[in-house]
């Protein structure tokens, strides 16, 4: 008897795994942050949680290897992030590299609250910014 995960299984574990990468950037730059910190999101739901907070910089993660629906929910996170002092989304993932449209979308909200990378120029990203 075979079990097969499911994709959102997949996604979640996906979607973990990158937290952990952030994570442990945060922590090799010796930075104060706070895990899954809850909020009241864009929708008015008072149990949605953000992935970090970094000092007064909210940070969410995506990570998305194949296509999907996460693309609809780029606009979501961003309302979300904009409702903070200050947002940053971390994105990793195949799709989202070659997604023309999701960087051409992001790069035009980036402003002096919101702002995005990839997780392997977050370092860089945290020491300029942090």
């Amino acid at each position: 008897m075979t079990t097969s995960i499911s994709q959102g299984a997949k996604a979640n574990y996906s979607g973990q795994q990158l937290e952990a990468e952030v994570e442990a950037i945060l922590r090799a730059l010796d930075l104060d942050y706070q895990r899954e910190v809850q909020f009241t999101d864009c929708y008015g739901n008072s149990r949605s949680r953000m992935d970090f907070m970094v000092n007064d910089i909210a940070v969410e993660c995506k990570r998305q290897n194949v296509g999907g629906t996460v693309d609809q929910k780029i606009p979501f996170v961003y309302e979300n992030l904009s409702m903070f002092k200050r947002g940053l989304l971390v994105l990793d993932g195949d799709h989202f590299r070659r997604r023309e449209g999701i960087i051409t979308y992001l790069n035009a909200k980036r402003s002096s609250f919101f702002d995005w990378c990839f997780v392997e120029e977050l370092e860089g990203w945290l020491e300029a910014n942090v």
